[in-house]
């Protein structure tokens, strides 16, 4: 079968032009420009937030999220044992103790009963990722929270333009963040922002990335140790076409995905992330699915991707589970924990992430921008594989 795969990240005439008009411009820089302040806004509200602090990337957006709350030095913050590595990393930066706790088998989103055993006297924060463009069950966390006085920062990396109950990702908690990786739904090849409602928190933020320095100063005035975490007016002006682009995007893919999982839900040995029923809009970063080598002739997880790459197609094994990656083997127990169950083995254990880990492959959402003939090869790759 004769097929294309989209690539990705997807740019056309109107990047090269938003470059273009930056480059002829003598304001390539953030605080003399327009195309970066433009972007906040408009990105803001999209995602239906009053205001945005866009900064060089989606893990620093994270540190300067838990700075501006002021979390910091031993402060415990309750975060998903499945993510990417940044979700911890960031907690570790500000001196905060990430506390790993499990996450619900099906959306592979963070288990609000989990983060009720793991609160304790130090607890500030809950770090919820949205996993795959699946909005977590906010209405549960954002009880939680409010019943024991915790910030909510919504890591939001992989669900630009996702929908629950009427509302955007992002603009549940106390505040969010979103990356423009390369491989993200938008992308300037880095970059991230943070959003929130509250207008003390942004301010603080903004100080944070700026070098502690105010909007418009020029006499160098630096009232806050802050950072240089500042976005180029170059990314500024791609991510305005990039977002403008999004909502199409995002359309075809849940067409296409609609189509693939009628496909996929029938085959033996695959089994598909779940899509909560309260999710109104799922921008679908990755294709997610267990893979059972029980109905492949026990074929191997790595053999099956290798299979699927060696025919043209994006795919992955899934992250890691936190608590199991290298960098905490030797880290001293006191600057991490998990809140989990203990194991034959006696150590505690987050058993839904670690089997997420172990079985799920992830493919690219660029291959969900095709067309159905698409869809149906990928389908007919995976049927090969048993």
């Amino acid at each position: 079968m004769d097929i294309s795969i989209p690539t990705w990240p997807y740019a056309d005439q109107k990047e090269i032009n938003a470059v273009s008009d930056v480059l002829q411009t003598a304001n390539w820089w953030r605080n003399t420009g327009t195309h970066v302040k433009l972007f906040e806004k408009e990105f803001a509200q999209y995602q239906d937030c009053s205001g945005a602090v866009s900064v060089s990337n989606g893990t620093v957006a994270i540190e300067i999220a838990l700075r501006a709350l002021n979390i910091g030095e031993n402060d415990e913050v309750i975060i998903p044992a499945f993510t990417f590595y940044s979700t911890a990393s960031a907690v570790l930066a500000v001196n905060a103790v990430p506390v790993i706790v499990d996450v619900l088998p099906g959306t592979f989103c963070i288990d609000p009963e989990q983060i009720i055993k793991a609160i304790t006297k130090r607890t500030k924060a809950i770090i919820v990722v949205h996993m795959a463009g699946q909005i977590a069950d906010m209405e549960s966390i954002n009880e939680i929270a409010g019943r024991n006085n915790l910030y909510v920062i919504e890591d939001a990396a992989h669900a630009h333009g996702a929908v629950r109950n009427g509302k955007k990702a992002g603009s549940f908690g106390t505040c969010s963040t979103f990356s423009f990786q390369n491989a993200k739904l938008m992308t300037a090849g880095e970059g991230g922002v943070i959003l929130s409602n509250e207008s003390e928190f942004l301010h603080n933020a903004f100080l944070l990335s700026n070098c502690g320095r105010e909007e418009g100063d020029t006499t160098y005035q630096h009232v806050l140790v802050g950072s240089n975490a500042r976005l180029s007016e170059v990314q500024g002006a791609i991510l305005r076409v990039q977002l403008s682009r999004l909502d199409g995007q995002i359309e075809k893919r849940e067409c296409n995905y609609r189509y693939i999982s009628g496909l996929l839900e029938n085959v033996p040995g695959i089994r598909l992330q779940e899509i909560n029923e309260s999710i109104d809009v799922n921008p679908h970063y990755m294709l997610m699915f267990y893979y059972d080598q029980r109905h492949f002739n026990e074929k191997s997880r790595d053999e099956f991707v290798k299979h699927l790459k060696e025919h043209g197609i994006p795919a992955n094994r899934s992250f890691e589970s936190i608590h199991r990656l290298p960098v905490f083997k030797n880290m001293d127990k006191s600057k991490w924990r998990v809140a989990g169950t203990i194991g034959e083995d006696n150590n505690l254990h987050c058993s839904n992430s670690e089997e997420i880990s172990d079985k799920v492959v992830c493919i690219s959402h660029s291959v969900l921008l095709g067309d159905s003939k698409l869809m149906e090869y990928i389908f007919k790759i995976i049927k090969s594989f048993q």
